[in-house]
């Protein structure tokens, strides 16, 4: 019961919760503190509004339920009978069913919203049964002034039962005159249809073609110039406190009722009519003050609703979110929108000859173009959704325009951009081990290796020499200046070139290319390398025109 009872308060308010949730954090651009600040008095609400319609929810009544509430299954219209009712109407317990609907006894005007909060409490679906039937007996009211106060007071409670339910419940006005007993007549707008017990409804009109019924036209006339002239009068008053009340159908009856000769009813037949007030008071069932046949009228506007008022609420919060969620989308669009024609519009403004501002422009373009196709991959973010996302459009509109780009034509004489070039040379070839003399078989590798190295105006030849880190660090710096020194005057005096055209560098182990840990690492470490440095003004032969700085010569590389 308690499970059932916390899943009936719960439910609704977890689904506003994540409506709510799902607005915030899809449709909203706020950082994630932001949301998170939103989030959590959010949650806190919600758990506040849980315990509260968890306490509401339980039941409030303990009683014996049976014959006073209707069953659990009971789909049929429940009546709140109020006003005039005694105990004879209810003789058999504060609560009477039928077939087609059942009747609850409330005592007094004041307590039918408590009555109503416990009935909806304990079943939220008969929040959409629920009608209120006032019971009116014009021969036991003296005071027109109280009986309208008693109207206006039903007033003031319909209009918070509307609150409660979330719409307007049915109210049926029920009334008992005395006089020759007649069928319930029940008007409903326009028509009025007299209800015979165990006949088939007739109209009003062709009943009273009767001859039998020539009698009582004038206690009919009479009780319809009350029944307008003082209840629906008052009901149909509007002021600041309570609406007018307009009766879903009018319901009334003439039999033997208990008179008093100074009530309202037998003074308006003594003063329009020879008639004299009856003098007896015939005791009737229970039922025959029942107007049953209002029941199957009621049925099409009574019928059960989830949670009653909570589940209008829901629907309404739902809607909320729903629309501000399509809003948001609306706005996250247009802005997407602005941003992307203002792109298209700065590159259409700019001429095409104006390269650079228009290179900027096409640099926005491909930046739009690359975030919507990133978006077409893996989908747009949820802001942008619910049908609203124009990004294929856009996509196509910023595409043509990268298209048109014509890229600015190449200069006319480029200036090749020097290119510097290196020959590494082994010297396990060139030298014995901790030696900087030339080994004599050198001669033919070094031809071979340097056949693309020429001294050229403008280009520097650079000896660089290298060593492994076996041994003293001094020493192979020593060493490692002498071997590129050796490789210097070597070319120097075979290949007649100025010894300003070369610059000799002395690196020892601080270079490495390859690992000293092992043997084929030190061996490539052991090198002597040979460049082409582009320089201004430098390897100038006396008497010798300056050629052009480009070589013909690719870069060789000595196997190593």
């Amino acid at each position: 019961m308690r499970g059932r009872i916390l899943a009936r308060a719960a439910l609704p308010v977890l689904l506003c919760l994540i409506a709510v949730l799902w607005l915030v954090w899809g449709f909203l651009t706020w950082p994630v503190a932001g949301k998170s600040a939103l989030t959590l008095p959010v949650m806190l609400i919600s758990a506040a509004i849980i315990c509260r319609r968890y306490r509401q929810k339980r039941p409030a009544l303990q009683v014996d339920e049976a014959g006073y509430f209707p069953p659990e299954g009971h789909t049929g219209p429940v009546v709140l009978v109020c006003g005039d009712v005694d105990d004879a109407m209810f003789a058999g317990g504060p609560g009477r069913g039928t077939a087609q609907g059942w009747y609850l006894r409330v005592a007094e005007l004041t307590g039918l919203i408590p009555f109503a909060e416990r009935l909806v409490a304990r079943t939220p679906t008969m929040a959409g049964q629920l009608a209120v039937m006032y019971r009116c007996l014009p021969d036991q009211h003296e005071d027109e002034a109280l009986l309208r106060a008693s109207l206006k007071a039903l007033r003031l409670q319909m209009k918070p039962l509307r609150e409660l339910t979330g719409y307007s419940v049915p109210l049926i006005l029920n009334s008992e005159f005395s006089g020759p007993e007649t069928p319930w007549i029940v008007v409903r707008g326009n028509t009025a249809l007299v209800c015979p017990e165990d006949e088939p409804a007739v109209i009003l009109s062709e009943w009273q073609q009767s001859s039998q019924t020539a009698f009582i036209q004038p206690y009919l006339t009479q009780a319809t110039s009350l029944l307008h002239s003082v209840m629906l009068d008052e009901l149909g008053k509007a002021d600041r406190l309570c609406p007018a009340v307009r009766p879903f159908a009018v319901t009334l009856r003439l039999g033997s009722v208990a008179t008093s000769t100074a009530a309202l009813w037998p003074q308006l037949l003594f003063r329009q009519t020879p008639i004299a007030p009856a003098g007896r008071v015939t005791v009737y069932e229970p039922r025959w003050h029942f107007a049953d046949a209002v029941l199957p009228l009621l049925a099409p506007y009574t019928t059960p609703l989830q949670s009653g008022k909570t589940g209008r609420q829901v629907v309404m919060v739902l809607l909320l979110c729903t629309l501000g969620a399509i809003a948001l989308s609306v706005r996250h669009n247009q802005s997407l929108i602005r941003k992307v024609s203002a792109d298209l519009q700065r590159w259409q403004a700019i001429p095409m000859n104006h390269y650079a501002p228009k290179a900027q422009a096409l640099f926005a373009l491909q930046q739009d173009a690359l975030l919507l196709e990133r978006w077409q991959r893996q989908g747009e973010p949820h802001r942008y959704g619910l049908g609203l996302y124009p990004g294929n459009r856009l996509w196509l509109a910023v595409q043509q325009a990268i298209d048109t780009w014509v890229p600015p034509p190449p200069p006319s004489n480029p200036k090749p951009k020097p290119v510097s070039k290196i020959v590494r040379l082994d010297s396990i070839s060139l030298f014995d081990p901790g030696q900087s003399v030339l080994k004599t078989g050198s001669t033919k590798m070094l031809v071979q290796s340097l056949v693309g190295i020429k001294a050229k105006p403008g280009w520097l030849i650079v000896v660089s020499g290298h060593t492994d880190n076996t041994g003293n660090p001094q020493l192979n710096q020593t060493l490692s200046l002498k071997r590129a020194e050796a490789v210097r005057d070597w070319m120097r005096d075979t290949g007649d070139v100025p010894e300003t055209c070369f610059a000799v560098q002395a690196y020892g182990a601080s270079r490495p290319v390859a690992t000293n840990d092992t043997r084929e690492g030190r061996a490539l470490n052991r090198r002597v390398e040979i460049s082409l440095v582009p320089q201004a003004d430098a390897c100038q032969i006396p008497g010798h025109t300056p050629a052009s700085s480009q070589d013909d010569g690719a870069s060789q590389h000595n196997g190593e």
